[in-house]
């Protein structure tokens, strides 16, 4: 049996605390371990870009070499997670779950503010 990946909305709240939603498979926000709980209602949706991405982690099968990714909820389910823990992860076009290992884990990234130096005149 062919599985397909299924889509929703997650609570995903930043480092500074912002609550944002954010979009994740179905199966991703059932791991516990990766902090995203239902969707908070009127909070922002979270947009990625160059600019600014959430924290995540990298899974990777050790037989294939395939990778998965995507976003941790919290700071807390971050800071919780170990490389080399495991989860099993469905692979469109398996019925059952492959071990995945983790292998990465990437920070926040939030855009910072350039202060402009005002330097002296010397006129």
């Amino acid at each position: 049996m062919a599985t397909q990946r299924n889509w929703n909305y997650y609570t995903y709240e930043s480092d500074d605390g912002t609550t944002y939603n954010i979009r994740a498979t179905v199966e991703w926000a059932a791991v516990g371990a990766h902090g995203l709980a239902a969707r908070t209602t009127g909070a922002p949706r979270y947009i990625a870009s160059k600019q600014q991405s959430p924290r995540k982690v990298i899974y990777q099968d050790a037989t294939t070499g395939r990778t998965t990714q995507g976003p941790v909820g919290t700071a807390a389910a971050y800071a919780a997670l170990d490389i080399g823990d495991t989860t099993s992860v469905i692979v469109p076009g398996n019925a059952l779950g492959v071990t995945y290992d983790l292998v990465k884990k990437v920070g926040e990234r939030v855009p910072r503010s350039i202060v402009g130096v005002q330097l002296v005149d010397h006129t």
